[in-house]
């Protein structure tokens, strides 16, 4: 059944032939222009590859560098996306045997945990990092052979620094949250599986010490990685780099510990957690787990960390929505089924993690479906673009009553985003035209942005303005690009056209003309100033 469970995953993956994740064309772009597209004559004044603007977040970007003159660089970020699929709970079910010694039916479970929120809004270095950050920790027993006690001495040797730190230093070049991670799970692993008798304070003590000194090893890659002048947040940095804090309160916070495998509906959401909270509650009636309880530390660490952290800080965005899929990864890692259980009671757990498991991957694959539609549409508007334009991307902005109604697939309903909010990046390798919200970030990426572009685009992406933005004066949260888009753009590609925008029907300016049309997008020609 844990064969099965996981060949689940593949079903999604296979129909898509762009994987509809939020964020992921806009990557699937640069991935392209690494791999020798940015050598493209007609791309080659907006854009150029530097890699000392990348110090972490670039585990596939360099994958793609080194493949490159094998393998194209669309189908390098296919392959990335597989392996941000499969990998964490490849790397849970790795640590689970580690601890266990078994391959038991609670791991058939495991790749529920697959179609997380943090995979489906296409954060691919984060997911594949995660599953690093488990398979890591899985061989973590075998990081002390007798060759590093008789280079490095006994406690050296015990301590698992001559693996541990270059399993860091990887860890931080893909991505610093997967360090962080792996930093959690060496301590839980540290604290090891016996239970806690707290009266016993000075056992607790000796514990707690285990586990903050197999933690603090991954202090080191961080150090390396910190004294990077090209760290988000330096000098230097682009005008749009957001420095702010944001902070969910309460509800906010709540909506964030139960975003962790948030998707397309909400009401498909309730019966997820509802079955899923059952299936716990049974066995854990039925006395059927046993937990490691170093582990258990960890995820509970992981849920605070979540609740403690900001939201944005220092450029980066979705801080505390990542610790709830760490914290159930630690969990499912944890634990796991009693050796006593009868072969029937085994079956029957069996049998509900895949159902559970074949119910998510067919909601996933059928919203795609839905999905491919839109990027089809946006696919066949960008044919009548030339190589070299400048497309300026908006959106039908509907009010959040209508975006209930929306068709499927279009919004994560979990966290409110428009999953279509990168398809316009699609016009880089598909017409090797210009688009201004290419992740570029100073320290995350290796893009940089040439001439007077570099002070205007949006380097983290950012969300498409509405198509009102073209008739009125532009609002101080909207795209840095939006103001005086009439001489820098050729092409203005509106998508949601299907949906009415809140703020009333589009009365397209004099200067735009319609070339190309679909339900879901539409593409108009920009009349440009004489002399331009």
């Amino acid at each position: 059944m844990v064969v099965l469970s996981f060949l689940t995953l593949l079903a999604p993956l296979l129909m898509a032939e762009i994987p509809p994740l939020t964020d992921y064309p806009n990557h699937l772009a640069r991935y392209w222009l690494i791999a020798g597209g940015v050598r493209e004559p007609a791309l080659a004044p907006f854009y150029r590859i530097d890699w000392f603007n990348a110090v972490t977040n670039v585990g596939v970007d360099r994958m793609v560098a080194v493949l490159a003159p094998v393998v194209s660089g669309l189908f390098l970020g296919h392959v990335a996306v597989v392996a941000a699929a499969i990998l964490p709970p490849l790397g849970v079910l790795a640590l689970n045997h580690a601890l266990t010694g078994r391959i038991t039916a609670w791991q058939a479970l495991f790749p529920l945990a697959a179609w997380s929120t943090t995979f489906l809004m296409g954060f691919v270095n984060f997911q594949i990092g995660l599953g690093l950050a488990l398979l890591f920790a899985a061989v973590d027993p075998l990081a002390q052979p007798r060759l590093w006690r008789v280079l490095l001495g006994s406690g050296l040797a015990r301590s698992g620094v001559a693996v541990r730190v270059p399993f860091g230093i990887i860890l931080a070049a893909d991505h610093l949250f997967a360090l962080l991670f792996y930093g959690v799970l060496l301590a839980g692993l540290g604290m090891g599986p016996e239970r806690l008798v707290l009266r016993d304070w000075r056992v607790v003590l000796v514990r707690l010490r285990r586990a903050a000194l197999a933690g603090a090893l991954c202090l080191v890659p961080l150090a390396i990685t910190a004294t990077h002048k090209a760290l988000p947040g330096t000098e230097g940095a682009p005008r749009s780099f957001n420095h702010s804090i944001q902070y969910n309160v309460m509800p906010g916070k709540l909506a964030t510990l139960f975003s962790v495998l948030a998707s397309y509906n909400v009401f498909q959401e309730m019966v997820l957690a509802g079955a899923l909270v059952a299936l716990i509650v049974w066995l854990n009636r039925s006395r059927a787990l046993t937990a490691h309880t170093g582990l258990m530390v960890a995820c509970a660490g992981l849920v605070a960390l979540a609740i403690l952290t900001p939201s944005r800080a220092a450029g980066a965005s979705w801080i505390d929505r990542r610790f709830p899929i760490m914290a159930l990864f630690c969990a499912l890692a944890a634990l796991q089924l009693r050796k006593g259980v009868s072969p029937r009671f085994a079956l029957a757990v069996g049998g509900a993690s895949l159902g559970l498991a074949c119910l998510q991957s067919a909601w996933v694959g059928w919203n795609w479906r839905a999905m491919e539609r839109d990027m089809r549409a946006v696919r066949q508007v960008l044919a009548a673009v030339p190589a070299g334009a400048t497309i300026l991307p908006v959106q039908h902005d509907p009010s959040l009553a209508l975006k209930w109604h929306a068709p499927a697939g279009r919004y994560m309903f979990g966290v409110g985003d428009a999953t279509y909010r990168h398809f316009p990046a699609l016009a880089v390798p598909l017409r090797h035209a210009f688009v201004p919200d290419l992740f570029a970030a100073r320290g995350l990426q290796p893009l940089r942005v040439l001439g007077e572009w570099d002070r205007i685009v949006e380097h983290n992406g950012g969300d498409l303005a509405s198509v009102s933005a073209l008739t009125r004066t532009p609002l101080p949260e909207e795209a840095s690009y939006i103001p005086g888009w009439r001489a820098r753009f050729d092409y203005v590609l509106v998508l949601n056209a299907d949906m009415p925008d809140q703020s009333g029907p589009f009365r397209p300016p004099p200067e735009l003309t319609l070339v190309s049309a679909t339900r879901f997008a539409q593409l108009w020609r920009v009349a440009r100033p004489r002399g331009r």
